[in-house]
Protein backbone atom coordinates (compact mmCIF):
# COMPACT_ATOMS: atom_id res chain seq x y z
CA UNK A 1 0.00 0.00 0.00
CA UNK A 2 2.61 2.65 1.04
CA UNK A 3 4.75 2.02 -2.66
CA UNK A 4 1.47 2.58 -4.22
CA UNK A 5 0.95 6.05 -2.57
CA UNK A 6 4.89 7.31 -3.39
CA UNK A 7 3.99 5.76 -6.90
CA UNK A 8 0.64 8.23 -6.74
CA UNK A 9 2.51 11.43 -5.25
CA UNK A 10 5.25 10.78 -7.73
CA UNK A 11 2.95 10.71 -10.61
CA UNK A 12 1.03 13.88 -8.91
CA UNK A 13 4.46 16.59 -9.00
CA UNK A 14 5.62 14.86 -12.13
CA UNK A 15 2.48 15.71 -13.66
CA UNK A 16 2.31 19.14 -11.94
CA UNK A 17 6.03 19.90 -12.78
CA UNK A 18 5.10 19.01 -16.42
CA UNK A 19 1.79 21.36 -16.17
CA UNK A 20 4.40 23.94 -15.19
CA UNK A 21 7.07 23.56 -17.87
CA UNK A 22 4.10 23.68 -20.88
CA UNK A 23 2.73 27.17 -18.69
CA UNK A 24 5.84 28.62 -18.83
CA UNK A 25 6.71 27.49 -22.71
CA UNK A 26 3.67 29.12 -23.60
CA UNK A 27 4.02 32.26 -21.68
CA UNK A 28 7.45 32.61 -23.38
CA UNK A 29 6.07 31.76 -26.90
CA UNK A 30 3.50 34.30 -26.29
CA UNK A 31 6.02 37.09 -25.05
CA UNK A 32 8.51 36.52 -28.04
CA UNK A 33 5.31 36.94 -30.49
CA UNK A 34 4.13 40.34 -28.75
CA UNK A 35 7.78 41.43 -29.02
CA UNK A 36 8.07 40.71 -32.60
CA UNK A 37 4.72 42.23 -33.53
CA UNK A 38 6.05 45.66 -31.49
CA UNK A 39 9.24 45.75 -33.04
CA UNK A 40 9.40 47.84 -36.63
CA UNK A 41 11.92 47.01 -39.22
CA UNK A 42 12.87 49.25 -41.96
CA UNK A 43 13.84 48.49 -45.54
CA UNK A 44 14.36 51.37 -47.89
CA UNK A 45 13.50 50.24 -51.46
CA UNK A 46 12.98 51.97 -54.69
CA UNK A 47 10.94 49.80 -56.80
CA UNK A 48 7.43 50.65 -58.77
CA UNK A 49 4.44 50.23 -56.07
CA UNK A 50 2.10 47.53 -57.87
CA UNK A 51 -1.53 48.51 -59.02
CA UNK A 52 -3.91 46.79 -58.45
CA UNK A 53 -7.93 46.73 -58.68
CA UNK A 54 -10.09 45.86 -55.62
CA UNK A 55 -12.82 46.87 -54.15
CA UNK A 56 -13.71 48.56 -50.67
CA UNK A 57 -15.77 47.52 -48.07
CA UNK A 58 -18.93 48.55 -49.39
CA UNK A 59 -18.21 46.53 -52.74
CA UNK A 60 -17.08 50.22 -54.91
CA UNK A 61 -14.43 49.00 -56.94
CA UNK A 62 -11.08 51.00 -56.56
CA UNK A 63 -7.87 50.75 -59.47
CA UNK A 64 -5.00 52.25 -57.63
CA UNK A 65 -2.04 53.02 -60.23
CA UNK A 66 -0.57 55.93 -58.89
CA UNK A 67 -0.77 58.12 -61.09
CA UNK A 68 -2.54 61.01 -58.32
CA UNK A 69 1.22 62.30 -58.24
CA UNK A 70 0.07 62.48 -54.16
CA UNK A 71 2.24 60.57 -51.15
CA UNK A 72 0.62 57.44 -50.94
CA UNK A 73 1.09 54.83 -47.53
CA UNK A 74 -0.64 51.40 -47.70
CA UNK A 75 -0.99 49.09 -44.71
CA UNK A 76 -2.08 45.83 -44.51
CA UNK A 77 -3.57 45.07 -41.74
CA UNK A 78 -6.71 42.62 -40.07
CA UNK A 79 -9.13 43.43 -37.29
CA UNK A 80 -7.82 40.43 -34.40
CA UNK A 81 -4.02 41.96 -34.71
CA UNK A 82 -3.29 43.89 -31.68
CA UNK A 83 -0.48 45.66 -33.30
CA UNK A 84 -3.02 46.68 -36.10
CA UNK A 85 -5.82 48.05 -34.08
CA UNK A 86 -2.70 49.95 -32.13
CA UNK A 87 -1.96 51.69 -35.71
CA UNK A 88 -4.46 52.07 -37.55
CA UNK A 89 -6.00 54.96 -35.15
CA UNK A 90 -2.62 56.62 -35.60
CA UNK A 91 -2.43 56.44 -39.24
CA UNK A 92 -6.00 57.83 -39.21
CA UNK A 93 -4.81 60.99 -37.78
CA UNK A 94 -1.94 61.40 -39.80
CA UNK A 95 -4.44 60.99 -42.83
CA UNK A 96 -6.78 63.80 -40.66
CA UNK A 97 -4.11 66.23 -40.33
CA UNK A 98 -2.63 66.20 -43.94
CA UNK A 99 -4.78 66.18 -47.07
CA UNK A 100 -1.59 65.65 -49.90
CA UNK A 101 -1.34 62.03 -48.46
CA UNK A 102 -3.43 59.10 -50.04
CA UNK A 103 -3.69 56.54 -47.34
CA UNK A 104 -5.29 53.08 -47.90
CA UNK A 105 -5.70 50.24 -45.80
CA UNK A 106 -6.08 46.48 -47.20
CA UNK A 107 -7.56 44.34 -44.91
CA UNK A 108 -7.17 40.74 -45.29
CA UNK A 109 -10.00 39.36 -42.60
CA UNK A 110 -11.78 36.25 -43.72
CA UNK A 111 -15.22 37.93 -42.18
CA UNK A 112 -15.67 41.96 -44.09
CA UNK A 113 -18.07 42.30 -40.93
CA UNK A 114 -14.89 41.84 -38.97
CA UNK A 115 -13.17 44.83 -40.74
CA UNK A 116 -16.58 46.81 -41.04
CA UNK A 117 -17.09 46.69 -37.71
CA UNK A 118 -13.51 47.71 -36.64
CA UNK A 119 -13.59 50.52 -39.21
CA UNK A 120 -16.89 52.16 -37.13
CA UNK A 121 -15.78 51.20 -34.07
CA UNK A 122 -13.00 52.95 -34.29
CA UNK A 123 -13.68 56.13 -36.82
CA UNK A 124 -11.24 55.35 -39.84
CA UNK A 125 -11.81 57.88 -42.15
CA UNK A 126 -8.88 56.88 -45.13
CA UNK A 127 -10.19 53.95 -47.67
CA UNK A 128 -10.00 50.55 -46.45
CA UNK A 129 -9.98 47.85 -49.30
CA UNK A 130 -10.25 44.78 -49.71
CA UNK A 131 -7.78 42.12 -50.61
CA UNK A 132 -9.35 40.76 -53.63
CA UNK A 133 -6.63 40.43 -56.48
CA UNK A 134 -4.25 39.17 -54.10
CA UNK A 135 -2.35 42.54 -53.26
CA UNK A 136 -0.59 41.22 -50.10
CA UNK A 137 1.43 38.68 -52.59
CA UNK A 138 1.93 41.37 -55.61
CA UNK A 139 3.33 43.42 -52.07
CA UNK A 140 5.17 40.00 -50.91
CA UNK A 141 3.97 40.92 -47.23
CA UNK A 142 5.04 38.66 -44.78
CA UNK A 143 3.45 40.17 -41.58
CA UNK A 144 0.91 42.51 -40.37
CA UNK A 145 0.83 45.40 -39.95
CA UNK A 146 3.13 45.75 -42.87
CA UNK A 147 3.01 49.49 -44.32
CA UNK A 148 4.69 50.77 -47.74
CA UNK A 149 5.34 54.46 -48.13
CA UNK A 150 5.24 55.51 -51.97
CA UNK A 151 6.53 58.59 -53.35
CA UNK A 152 4.18 60.75 -55.96
CA UNK A 153 6.28 58.90 -59.08
CA UNK A 154 4.43 55.87 -57.61
CA UNK A 155 7.82 54.37 -55.96
CA UNK A 156 7.93 52.12 -52.75
CA UNK A 157 10.83 54.20 -51.12
CA UNK A 158 10.34 52.25 -47.17
CA UNK A 159 8.50 49.39 -46.24
CA UNK A 160 7.79 49.24 -42.37
CA UNK A 161 7.21 45.76 -40.71
CA UNK A 162 5.35 46.38 -37.35
CA UNK A 163 3.72 49.25 -35.44
CA UNK A 164 4.54 52.64 -36.49
CA UNK A 165 4.33 55.87 -34.10
CA UNK A 166 3.01 58.95 -35.04
CA UNK A 167 6.09 60.40 -35.37
CA UNK A 168 7.96 57.75 -37.46
CA UNK A 169 4.91 58.29 -39.57
CA UNK A 170 5.88 61.80 -39.71
CA UNK A 171 9.38 61.30 -40.55
CA UNK A 172 8.80 58.57 -43.23
CA UNK A 173 6.20 61.31 -45.01
CA UNK A 174 8.79 63.70 -44.50
CA UNK A 175 11.09 61.68 -46.89
CA UNK A 176 8.69 60.91 -49.34
CA UNK A 177 8.56 64.38 -49.79
CA UNK A 178 12.27 65.77 -50.32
Amino acid sequence: MKIKNIFKIRTLFASIFLLLFVFLIFVLFMNQINKDSEEIGIVKIFEAAPVFTTTNLMGESYNIDFTNSSPTIITFWASWCPPCRKELPILDSVQKENNSVKIFGINIDEDIEDAKNFVNQYKISFTTLKDDDFITIKYGVTKIPETFFINTEGQIISRVSGTLTKEKIISLLDELTR
